[in-house]
């Protein structure tokens, strides 16, 4: 439940883009991570890091798109934010006596060093990973979106093309083309980010549990 919950701003911009739009997408995620963020805060007593770094950064790039409505500031937003993640998973084997990751789950993992290490090298790298998966998909969809706006069509570089209707314009299948890279992107966003986390996930579980079966089992 825990996993859901925090993929729920991102299962949000997902409903609200199909129905309302990039934009609309925008401002419903800024507002449903600000209350994930504040509910956390009432009910624990504290902040949680990730979620005041996904909310400032969903403010000022999410706010720059909106601004100049300019999709490519929060398309590239979901690559910063995962590099400052592996950036600062990476680094804590350097920084402390623990890693970030023993310090969440320290508690309910009794773990050597030397795994938890293993550990944050995997998601360090593996948010790289998404990150340059995100870029793959942003990339293509914002030269795909820019042949379009290229093409001599007198059309509002600004428009929202989740809203545009190509039947308008007579280069109607490129229309769609940028359309479509642009839902893959959101697709992405959320089956994709989703996705590749689930299989981090599983990866950590499978390699945890060998670990601690054979702890469990011990000398005879």
């Amino acid at each position: 439940m825990k996993f859901l919950f925090d993929f729920g701003p991102i299962i949000l911009f997902f409903v609200v883009y199909k129905f309302f739009g990039l934009y609309a997408a925008i401002y419903a995620m800024i507002a449903s991570t600000f209350a994930q963020m504040m509910y956390a805060r009432i009910t624990t007593g504290k902040f949680v890091t990730s979620q005041v770094l996904t909310f400032i950064l969903l403010v000022v790039f999410g706010g720059i798109s909106i601004a100049l409505r300019d999709p490519a500031f929060v398309m590239w937003k979901v690559s910063v934010l995962y590099v400052i993640f592996a950036v600062a998973l990476i680094a804590s084997n350097w920084i402390g006596s623990k890693t970030l990751l023993e310090r969440m789950m320290g508690k309910e993992l009794d773990l050597p060093r030397a795994i938890w290490t293993r550990l944050t090298w995997f998601w360090g790298f593996g948010f790289v990973g998404i990150a340059i998966v995100n870029g793959y998909f942003v990339n293509t969809a914002l030269t795909t979106r820019q042949k379009f706006l290229d093409s001599g069509i007198l059309v509002d570089p600004k428009i929202d093309l989740s809203n545009f209707n190509c039947a308008q314009t007579p280069l109607e299948n490129l229309c769609l083309s940028a359309q479509r890279t642009e839902e893959a992107w959101v697709n992405f966003k959320l089956f994709g980010t989703l996705g590749l986390t689930l299989i981090l996930i599983v990866i950590t579980v499978l390699s945890i549990s060998k670990h601690i079966k054979e702890k469990q089992v011990g000398p005879k």
